[in-house]
Parts: structure tokens; C-alpha cells; sequence
């Protein structure tokens, strides 16, 4: 993922361009910017750009007899270890001054494994549901790093002896290692999708590419089958930033899109070509030089930017941020990365081998004295200790994971416990996904007036769905295609961290006549924040901002709950917003009792948070329950 130029591969402009085509789409996708969803498809391109550089570096050596283990990893080390070792030392520096101690010992972890290039792993380990949000962690995009740095370990100690020996099973060993990872990704995208992000062997086809093409047999194309060609991958690339969003089951097959046409590039860039030349530009070329530096500095920034300056997304702000990242990565480029380039001759391989292994030992220290010190919670007062205290609490468990509240696509429902009506009671029934299992602890403090039942699903909005083989969409498509036309629900709330794209669906659903049966009461958003509660009240106090949470809230909630309003109303469907029972113009209800923040992070409660919510809404529950009944009295009967 360097911009460095490798000895003896000649310099192509076009690859420079090739690199800016892969660093602008990650950058705009993480600021979140419309249309390129699939911008972290660039990381791909990287990968495929980094396996054809170094494999033809080690083949080009080897066949030479001049190829050294040590004179390579001497050569990694000058190109990555500088930038990255300063942005460890930028970024421990910030993480100390605006973290919580939880969050501080977190970064801590992170930063020992992006030390050792093991972060990839760590990151794996860390995808529970409740883990803290990607904004909380300023070195997760050093997942890609280890992968290539993982990849670099094994992959010279194949190439190199082979290289010298039997060239020409270079292509069919690539080829086979391609094939090998290629169906390991296919398989792991359904089995296990953060392994098959996160890990080596999924991704080491995409590197494998690249390889393959600089050790293919060359091929002379005619200048249209090249021209055609690399229009073709040009394509393959935009339709994959353009089309591919954070569902998407990725890596797999669908890494064959853009790691395929950047291959085609590289294949037809060789030959030139008006693709070629447009690469070759000198804006792209530019961009191309400091995309190193840009991936290093970009995902910090809009980090500490959120975490830090709790500043909200907006296109100032975005602007800004953009400024600042490409002035980092200029910066860094200059003085930093060229530096070591430039004089690279003037270190000996010892010296370049002993300063990596010191500074990766003074990294390692720095984050066990963090871990061992608990993130220095001396920092703060005790009140704000225990309201940090309440920062990344395990949401699983308190919401019942592994029976009525499914987490993953793996996890059973346990339908026969979670749906139990045998009492005499009104039957209330809570269907959504982690918005709504959160109310679970609220509304079974009611279990002496309801029969409180539960189905519930990670990301999975309690709406009609078409036919699928998603497990949370086949569970709502039974509760609400069957469950409730053989069972009896005297009000069913339908909850969820709704957007306002869900309210196309959301309207079928509601005119559907079994869902009408049912009772449903449609229940808005709840009131989220751009960082976790707990943070924002703590650092509201330190910085004497009493009002921090408030600004920091999403403001997109309240137009998603007007929305939603609306359509109630046009449905004749009873509705709670819980933006009106928890905020009013000035403020939100952001303490749940003395101490007690309402939420854990940025939008799932506290179980005494849940307890405050459900109370709030219990007087709405009651008034649908009465009006069904009402309803039911005056029914006409049939009179025979």
C-alpha cells in the first residue's frame, strides 16, 4: 500500500493514478459521503497493486541470484515503519487527552497488535455486536496493513526459491494460492463474514492477482483488445464503488469485481492506452504519491474529529476534515516517508532490522503500561469514572442474547420460550432488532399485566420482506406472515432504529390486513448520538458543557420521527414517539436515575435507561390496549 518505487519494476505513472482511483473512494466512503458506499472496495485495489509491485520485485531479484529475505524486509521496514510509527505516536498522544480510561486501554490493545501487524486479528476478535463503533477505534484501518504485512512473511519464502529454480511454475503456484483463498472467502462470507473481512486467508487472493500478472507469460495485445480491456476494468471498479454498501457479502466473489478490473489495469496499463494516459495525469499521479501517507492519516482524523472535537457530520465539517487529511499526508510524504526513501543507502540492513525491532518494543511498552494502568482513570473524578463505567457495557446479555434476541446470522430463536402466552393476560409483543430488544427490560418489570413476548434480531427491522435467505428476514416473515395469524396479539410494537428509506416497506407492511389484526403500535426512534452517551456526559462535565449531549444528538432522528408520524396516521395506526417523551426543545432525558446514563452508547439503554423509556410509554400501551377493546365491543356480530 506504499507509494514507494520498487527496485527493479520501472515506474509507471499510470499505477500512481491507479492508486489515487483506490485511496479517494475509501476516504470519501469513510466520511460518508453519498454514492460511493462501496469506496472500501479501494483497499482491494491496494492489495492487487502491492502483489504485483513486490512479486515482481522478489521474481526480478531472484532470477537475477541477487534476492535477500533481509534486504527485502529492510526495504518494507524503510517504506512503511516512518509514517506509520509517527501516526502511532500522533494518535496515543490525542487517544491519552480525549478517551475514557475503557476506551483508552482499548486503543491501547489495538495499538500493540497494529505494532506486531496482528490488528487484523485483534479487529476479528472484536466484532460483537455491542463492541464499540468503528469511530472509537483510530487505528482499525490498520487491519490492511497486517494483511499484507502477514502475507509478506510467507509469501517470498514460496516465490523467491521457485523464482530461481522452477520459474516456471511461478503462475501455476500463484494460481493455485489464488484458487485456494478464493473459495475459502466464498465460503467464510456466509459462514463467518467479519473472518472472512478481517483475515489472511480470504484475502490473500486479492494480492494473489496482482502477482499472477507480474508473473504471467507477457501477452501483446493489439492496441483495441487493450483499449477494450481496460475500459473494462475501469468499469468493474466504478460499479463497484457505485453498487457494493456495507451489507454486501464481502469479500468473496464480489472482490472479483474491483480486484479484477484493477488487474486489468495494471495488464493493459503496460501497453499505454487513453485508460493509461488518464492515470498517468498529473493530479492523479500526485494523489497516487501521497495515498500512503492519506490511507495512514484520513481514518484519525475523522476519528478524533468525532471523538475529540465532537464535531458534527456536516459538509463544513467534511471540508475541513479533507483539508486536514490531505495536509497531514502531504506533510507526511515530505518529511517523513521521503526522507528514508531518499537516504535508504545510507542505513545498513543491521541498523534498519535493530530500529524496527526497538521501536516495535516501544510501542509494545507504551501500550502495556496503558492496559496495566487501567487508561489512567485518575484522569477523572470519581462520579465520571462511574458514569465511564457504563461505556461499552455488554448490551448482549442484559437484552437476552441467545434465546430472544438473536445476534448474528447464526444464532437460534428460541420461539417456544420467547413466545410463551399461557397466562391470562393481554398478550404484548415486541418484534424489531436491537431497538427493540432494548425495551425488553422495561416492559418485563410489566410481566404481572402482559404476557411480554420477544422476537427480536441484530439489523433486522420488523417489516414484510420479500423471500430470503437471510435468517432475521425469514424470522420476521414468520412472526408477521404466520406467527400472528394463529396466535393472539393484543398489541404489537413495532420498534426499530428506523431510517427513512425503511418507510416504503414500513407502509406495505402496516396495510397489510394480518399485520392490521395484529394491533400494531409503530414506535419511533429513539433519541442517538453521534458519540456514546456515558463519553459525552462525562466529557460534558469535564469541559463544563452541560449541554454536549444535546448538540452531539442526530438530528436526523427527528426528521425520521416526523416522518414516521405521518405515515401512522395515514395508516390509522397507533404511534409513540420517543422523541417527544424524551427530548422537548432544550434537552433530551439523557440520566436514567442519579449516575445512571439513559444509554450505554450511542442509542441502546441502560437496563435502568430501559426501565425510565418503558414507564414513559406505558400510559400510549395502555390507551392502544383500551381502544382495541373498545373496538372489539362495538364490533358488529354476525347474526345468524
Amino acid at each position: 500500500m506504499t507509494s514507494a518505487t520498487i527496485p527493479h519494476v520501472r515506474y509507471r505513472s499510470d499505477i500512481d493514478g491507479l492508486r489515487a482511483l483506490a485511496i479517494l473512494p475509501v476516504v470519501f466512503n469513510h466520511m460518508g459521503l453519498r454514492g460511493v458506499w462501496g469506496g472500501f472496495v479501494g483497499v482491494d485495489i491496494f492489495f492487487v497493486i502491492s502483489g504485483f509491485l513486490i512479486t515482481g520485485n522478489i521474481v526480478a531479484e531472484a532470477r537475477a541470484g541477487r534476492y535477500s529475505i533481509a534486504e527485502f524486509y529492510r526495504r518494507r521496514i524503510l517504506r512503511i515503519f516512518p509514517a506509520l510509527f509517527t501516526l502511532f505516536a500522533v494518535c496515543t498522544v490525542i487517544a491519552a487527552m480525549v478517551m475514557l480510561p475503557s476506551e483508552l486501554v482499548r486503543y491501547a490493545r489495538s495499538l500493540t497488535a497494529a505494532t506486531f501487524f496482528g490488528s487484523n486479528v485483534l479487529f476479528y476478535a472484536e466484532t460483537g455486536y455491542f463492541e464499540p463503533a468503528a469511530r472509537l477505534k483510530p487505528l482499525l484501518h490498520t487491519w490492511s496493513l497486517a494483511i499484507e504485512e502477514q502475507f509478506y512473511i510467507l509469501w517470498p519464502l514460496i516465490i523467491a526459491p521457485l523464482a530461481r529454480t522452477r520459474a516456471s511454475w511461478v503462475p501455476l503456484v500463484t494460481g493455485a494460492v489464488i484458487a485456494a483463498s478464493l473459495a475459502a472467502s466464498i465460503w467464510l462470507v456466509g459462514a463467518d463474514p467479519s473472518a472472512a473481512y478481517y483475515l489472511l486467508p480470504s484475502r490473500a487472493f486479492e494480492l494473489g492477482l496482482g502477482a499472477l500478472v507480474a508473473t504471467a507469460p507477457p501477452m501483446r495485445l493489439s492496441h483495441r483488445a487493450n483499449d477494450l480491456l481496460a475500459w473494462a476494468g475501469l468499469a468493474a471498479i466504478i460499479v463497484a464503488i457505485h453498487s457494493l454498501h456495507a451489507a454486501s457479502p464481502f469479500p468473496g466473489a464480489l472482490a472479483l469485481l474491483p480486484c479484477g478490473g484493477a488487474a486489468l489495469l495494471i495488464l493493459t496499463g503496460g501497453q499505454g492506452g487513453l485508460v493509461a494516459r488518464l492515470l498517468g495525469t498529473a493530479p492523479c499521479v500526485a494523489i497516487g504519491r501521497i495515498s500512503y501517507s492519506l490511507y495512514l492519516w484520513h481514518w484519525p482524523v475523522i476519528v478524533f474529529a468525532s471523538i475529540g472535537l465532537f464535531l458534527p457530520v456536516t459538509l463544513p465539517v467534511q471540508l475541513g476534515e479533507l483539508a486536514v487529511m490531505f495536509g497531514l499526508a502531504i506533510a507526511s510524504t515530505r518529511w517523513v516517508e521521503r526522507p528514508f526513501r531518499v537516504n535508504a543507502g545510507g542505513w545498513s540492513t543491521r541498523a534498519v532490522l535493530t530500529g524496527a525491532v526497538l521501536a516495535m518494543l516501544g510501542c509494545a511498552a507504551i501500550g502495556a503500561t496503558l492496559i496495566a494502568a487501567r487508561g489512567f482513570p485518575a484522569r477523572f473524578t470519581p462520579a465520571q469514572q462511574a458514569v465511564a463505567a457504563f461505556d461499552g457495557m455488554d448490551g448482549d446479555a442484559l437484552y437476552r442474547r441467545g434465546s430472544c434476541f438473536a445476534v448474528g446470522p447464526r444464532m437460534e430463536f428460541a420461539a417456544q420460550s420467547c413466545l410463551a402466552h399461557d397466562r391470562p393476560l393481554p398478550n404484548l409483543l415486541l418484534l424489531g432488532d436491537s431497538h427493540a430488544a432494548q425495551f425488553w427490560p422495561g416492559l418485563s418489570q410489566y410481566g404481572n399485566r402482559f404476557n411480554v413476548l420477544q422476537a427480536t434480531h441484530t439489523g433486522c427491522k420488523p417489516l414484510l420482506y420479500a423471500p430470503s435467505a437471510d435468517p432475521c428476514r425469514e424470522l420476521f416473515r414468520a412472526m408477521l406472515g404466520q406467527w400472528i395469524t394463529t396466535n393472539r396479539s393484543d398489541v404489537m410494537l413495532l420498534i426499530a432504529r428506523w431510517r427513512l428509506d425503511d418507510l416504503p416497506l414500513l407502509q406495505h407492511t402496516l396495510a397489510d390486513p394480518a399485520v392490521r389484526a395484529a394491533h400494531p403500535v409503530l414506535v419511533g426512534p429513539v433519541p442517538q448520538y453521534s458519540s456514546a452517551l456515558p463519553r459525552l456526559l462525562v466529557f460534558g462535565s469535564l469541559r463544563h458543557q452541560p449541554d454536549l449531549a444535546f448538540r452531539a444528538r442526530d438530528r436526523e432522528v427527528e426528521v425520521t420521527d416526523r416522518a414516521m408520524r405521518a405515515l401512522a396516521q395515514r395508516s390509522g395506526v397507533a404511534y409513540i414517539s420517543m422523541v417527544d417523551l424524551l427530548c422537548d426543545a432544550q434537552s433530551c432525558l439523557t440520566w436514567a436515575a442519579p449516575g445512571v446514563p439513559m444509554q450505554f452508547d450511542y442509542g441502546h439503554f441502560t437496563q435502568a435507561g430501559s426501565v425510565r423509556a418503558a414507564d414513559l410509554m406505558m400510559p400510549a400501551i395502555e390507551r392502544a390496549l383500551e381502544k382495541q377493546r373498545a373496538a372489539a365491543q362495538v364490533a358488529p356480530r354476525d347474526v345468524r
